[in-house]
């Protein structure tokens, strides 16, 4: 039951009919926002984000990541959600080397209910803008 939001029109004229079930009436939470990397750091040191995941490959994660980044790779997310530890409602931040695969996941995510935040430019932009790397 993650992040589902339950729609309150059902008894307002929403076109609902009573053989509908609450279930039926669900919708999964998709993509929030994107950000680029001065919103990502700017929210980063005002604590406001509650799990930054990184889905590059792991050589490229031990490359050189977002300081507290956790690395879950595109193709492993789907798989691996149990990892992502974030209280219901509370958006997850994906990024990747340029923004593409962290949209790809923040997709994958979506889908899934969760609320996810895209970084557009990734860690080539987060690298760029003089920003440190574990």
């Amino acid at each position: 039951m993650k992040n589902l939001i339950f729609l309150f029109a059902l008894g307002c004229g929403s076109g609902a009919t009573s053989a509908e079930t609450p279930a039926a009436a669900a919708v999964e939470a998709g993509p929030s926002r994107n950000v680029d990397v001065a919103q990502l750091k700017a929210d980063l040191d005002a604590g406001k984000v509650p799990m930054l995941v990184d889905v590059r490959t792991a050589g490229e994660y031990a490359g050189g990541h977002v300081p507290g980044a956790v690395n879950i790779p595109v193709d492993q997310i789907a798989k691996r959600t149990s990892e992502i530890t974030v209280d219901d409602g509370a958006e997850v931040y994906l990024i990747c080397k340029s923004g593409g695969r962290s949209a790809s996941a923040a997709s994958t995510l979506s889908g899934l209910g969760f609320a996810t935040v895209n970084v557009s430019g990734g860690t080539g932009a987060w690298i760029g803008a003089g920003n440190a790397v574990e």
